[in-house]
């Protein structure tokens, strides 16, 4: 894969996760990872979005990065279930696997 491609609303709340939990801001961190679930997750705006695969893998990631692993492997399903050759999702969820098994 040489391209990925997302929203910029998930885009944006995924990357604040990111930027709140390197800045140890760990309220912000989880208020972002809540923002990210709860576009993701409303019907109504899933008319509005493209690449839903792509930001079901970044909500799968946090979870994943959170260690809840059950939440992660749910997203990456999701991800799968809308695009099954070419995702990422592929990836993630052999990696996850690994670490539950091991």
């Amino acid at each position: 894969m040489e391209n990925a491609e997302v929203d910029a609303r998930p885009l944006i709340h995924y990357l604040q996760y990111l930027t709140y939990g390197g800045l140890g801001e760990r309220g912000n961190q989880l208020n972002a990872l809540r923002f990210l679930a709860s576009y993701i997750c409303d019907k109504r705006n899933r008319i509005h979005m493209y690449h839903i695969e792509t930001s079901l893998n970044l909500l799968g990631h946090c979870f994943e990065m959170e260690g809840n692993y059950e939440n992660a492997l749910y997203y990456y399903e999701q991800s799968l279930l809308r695009v099954s050759t070419n995702n990422a999702a592929n990836w993630h969820v052999r990696r996850v696997l690994r670490i539950i098994s091991g």
